[in-house]
């Protein structure tokens, strides 16, 4: 009898033709063991859960959709949720006023003043909230007639050198305001230059202006000059652009998005100097392409322990991937509804950084989350979290398996007894015992249960066998290796 070790730690990278490979790693994510003294090398981690903070609740309707946007200052967090701008200081909240628009909203600040985007059926427009005097004030679009501020309207805006910056929508240009003041002149734009396309972002990221179209990139610099303060870096031309404007994120010194080009699109890609480099692999490109819709992917980033994670939510789709740069990997998140029996897409919408604490917007109600790494659950709901193997026998040779143990941490912090399912495929993971024959359990220890064994035995035979791991209870599932005893 052989033993031989399982790959139970890894990334997902499950392909169409799932003969190649078929592994998934769900609500879990690789870390590597940087000692170098551990016995094992990696392990899988536990993604966070959810902790809600706040519920906005109004006397009318005004707080019934979902939050479109957050933002940390100083001492304070703007929320937007519906169509109103709530302020959280101190720990409660209060509402400011009226904010136009359904779609997700972009921020900068200049110390003084925050601007944030906004639309309705008429068009793009802006909002200013004044940080001292805590007011809202809509910034009108100019019409010529009974407006003439020079303002065109805004898609979305950033912040440089002491001014803001925004896309006018519908259009190849950008516009700018003056120094440290969102007022405007009617002559304070540009245009990319490199080709006619649209312009999805503009966003400041490393110093430098970058000016995201649909099909093509320019990265502009500043030249402190009242009359020009923007302009194109010379060479800085990439022909890369954007197909989702909501997946554009700063990534530390750099940018992520879903990208389109001349010649397709889907992949997702990350800037490296003045060009950008595929961080996207085939698997998941290859499942990219088989979604309904991927123009209304939105995104966030977010750095926890060393690891820094871009979260990408397809809502047509319900599906959501998250790149961790520390492992170069992807892994996928879900939330569980238990109405549907459903898992779909992550309840996070946007995010901020404030106080120690991670903040998410819902997707779809007024409320404000933590990403809570003690957290066992989302906010009350299950989170399950999933493991499936390649194929451990690809050479379609015959398998024996006697018996699997899995190494896990054992023994919970509080009164509970984790069940830990195992099931498998014969078909290199094709299909899976809906009957649930196939699926035996085992619990990972109650309080005090150190030297607790996870092992599964009489696992019968295969040529192609795919194991999956599954937990569904609360409770802290770290996997750190697993070995088969096979003959």
């Amino acid at each position: 009898m052989a033993v031989i070790d399982l790959p139970i730690v890894g990334q997902s990278y499950h392909l169409k033709d799932w003969s190649i490979d078929c592994q998934r790693t769900l609500n879990l994510y690789p870390q590597a063991v940087e000692s170098g003294t551990a016995p094992q090398v990696s392990a899988l981690l536990p993604t966070e859960g959810l902790t809600k903070l706040y519920e906005f609740v109004g006397e009318s309707q005004q707080y019934s959709a979902k939050v479109r946007g957050i933002y940390a200052l100083t001492d304070r967090v703007l929320v937007v949720v519906s169509m109103r701008l709530v302020v959280i200081q101190n720990g409660v909240w209060r509402d400011v006023g009226y904010l136009k628009g359904l779609d997700k909203v972009t921020f900068a600040d200049n110390g003084f003043q925050v601007f944030m985007t906004g639309n309705d059926e008429y068009g793009f427009t802006g909002h200013v909230y004044d940080i001292a005097a805590d007011t809202l004030t809509e910034v009108l679009v100019d019409n010529g007639t009974t407006v003439e501020n020079g303002f065109f309207g805004a898609s979305t805006v950033t912040f440089l050198d002491s001014r803001f910056i925004w896309t006018v929508p519908d259009s190849g240009r950008i516009q700018w305001s003056g120094l440290l003041t969102h007022e405007t002149d009617a002559l304070n734009y540009a245009t990319a230059e490199s080709k006619s396309d649209n312009l999805v972002r503009v966003i400041a990221n490393n110093g430098l202006l970058w000016l995201i179209g649909e099909k093509t990139t320019e990265v502009w610099v500043s030249t402190g000059s009242n009359d020009a303060p923007f302009v194109r870096q010379t060479g800085a031309y990439i022909p890369t652009g954007c197909k989702a404007k909501d997946s554009i994120v700063e990534f530390g010194s750099s940018l992520i998005w879903l990208s389109q080009t001349d010649f397709g699109s889907n992949q997702i890609v990350m800037t490296q100097g003045y060009q950008t480099t595929r961080i996207s692999n085939h698997a998941l490109e290859s499942e990219l392409s088989r979604y309904e819709n991927t123009t209304d992917a939105y995104a966030f980033s977010y750095q926890r322990e060393g690891h820094a994670f871009y979260v990408i939510s397809f809502p047509t789709d319900r599906k959501t991937w998250c790149y961790d740069a520390s492992t170069q990997m992807w892994h996928e998140r879900a939330w569980y509804d238990a109405d549907s029996s459903n898992l779909e897409h992550h309840r996070a919408y946007c995010h901020c950084y404030f106080n120690g604490q991670h903040l998410v917007g819902d997707r779809e109600f007024p409320y404000i989350y933590m990403l809570d790494a003690d957290a066992e659950t989302d906010d009350g709901a299950v989170i399950i979290r999933e493991r499936t193997t390649p194929c451990i026998n690809p050479h379609a040779t015959r398998m024996i398996f006697d018996e699997v143990e899995l190494t896990c941490q054992v023994g919970q912090d509080n009164n509970t007894k984790p069940t830990i399912m195992l099931d498998w495929s014969d078909d290199r993971g094709k299909t899976w015992s809906n009957d649930r024959l196939h699926e035996i359990s085992n619990d990972i220890g109650a309080i005090g249960e150190y030297e607790k064994r996870v092992i599964f035995r009489r696992l019968g035979q295969s040529f192609g066998r795919v194991f999956r791991v599954r937990m569904t209870d609360a409770g802290r599932l770290i996997l750190l290796g697993a070995k088969a005893k096979v003959r």
